[in-house]
């Protein structure tokens, strides 16, 4: 049942209430998948590449579909988009603060020209063969299918790309795997849905009261609070990750972006037909220049570092940012 016009002292512990929960579902469901996949004797680069690495979307994949279904399309793309935006100009420049962000020579190179054609490829599909009068266009089942084979061609790069060069995404030690009996793993899945769905629900339904309370827009809330929350989950993997995996901090929101861009758009329209905002073109050309210049800052200087002074220039650029959403 939509939440409206409860007191904001309500709005505020249900929406935390929700983020908790969506957090927590998806720890449940990872390491409930994780211990199958594990009984199941599938190599870690597996499952580290596939179920813990989209077990950090989860929380924002089940706020998207949410939106999208429920027909707050707004806030499912400015969340799509806000998230990929601050993931580079907020995770790498804080991330940055404390130590060099490095890259390897593919996602340098490959990666960030397939975000960019990917960025590129969203712009088409949202714009094209529609009436200027239109106020919204549309995102059907057709560009959805596009968007969702971009993806899985991405993945399959991926996959073959981390097996390469035997990287373990996302792991915190190096201490033995828990396992789970196959019972115990399965009720954690089933909890883990159960907090995902309800917590998406908690999330959507008061950022939209609120919403109408102060006449905020959705947009606003999705490329800025959802936006943000989705982003510390991948701050925080960043910044335990051990020295030897970070080389593919980068490679890690590339495949985020990737993720956000292809798959959770696909998915969404797929379900339901996206009206994308044509305002939104300004927030993709925004993607679109800051892949590029990261690709250069990647290739100046000292070759594939991130140093100090080029992650407080992306700090900067942060700030600017979050300006240009408050008052445009």
């Amino acid at each position: 049942m939509e939440i409206r016009n409860i007191s904001l002292l309500l709005n505020i512990p249900l929406l935390l209430i929700g983020f908790f929960l969506l957090n927590r579902g998806a720890g449940m469901l990872v390491d409930g998948a994780s211990s199958i996949a594990r009984k199941l004797k599938l190599p870690e680069t597996m499952i580290s590449f596939t179920v813990i690495a989209f077990g950090t979307s989860l929380p924002k994949l089940f706020t998207v579909l949410l939106a999208a279904y429920n027909g707050y399309f707004d806030l499912a793309v400015g969340t799509i988009i806000g998230s990929c935006i601050f993931n580079f100009l907020g995770v790498l420049s804080i991330a940055g603060f404390y130590r060099p962000i490095r890259a390897n020579r593919n996602t340098a190179l490959f990666g960030f020209l397939g975000l960019i054609v990917s960025t590129v490829l969203v712009y088409v599909l949202a714009n094209y063969n529609i009436e200027k009068q239109a106020a919204f266009h549309f995102i059907t089942k057709r560009e959805a299918v596009v968007l969702c084979v971009g993806f899985v061609l991405f993945m399959t790069y991926g996959y073959f790309n981390v097996k390469h060069h035997h990287a373990i995404w996302f792991t915190e030690t190096t201490i033995e795997h828990t396992f789970y009996p196959i019972w115990f793993s399965i009720i954690l899945l089933i909890i883990g849905v159960f907090g995902l769905v309800a917590g998406g629900v908690l999330c959507v339904d008061n950022l939209v009261d609120i919403s109408r309370k102060f006449h905020l827009s959705q947009r606003f809330l999705g490329q800025f609070i959802l936006s943000v929350g989705g982003s510390f989950v991948m701050l925080y993997w960043i910044m335990i990750a051990k020295t030897n995996q970070s080389k593919f901090e980068v490679s890690n929101l590339v495949g985020q972006n990737m993720l956000n861009l292809l798959a959770m758009l696909g998915i969404a329209a797929f379900i339901q037909p996206i009206a994308f905002n044509p305002s939104f073109n300004i927030d993709l050309f925004i993607l679109i220049g800051v892949s590029v210049l990261l690709m250069l800052m990647l290739w100046l200087g000292k070759k594939l570092t991130l140093n100090l002074w080029k992650c407080r220039f992306l700090f900067l650029l942060l700030l600017f940012y979050i300006v240009y959403l408050f008052v445009r």
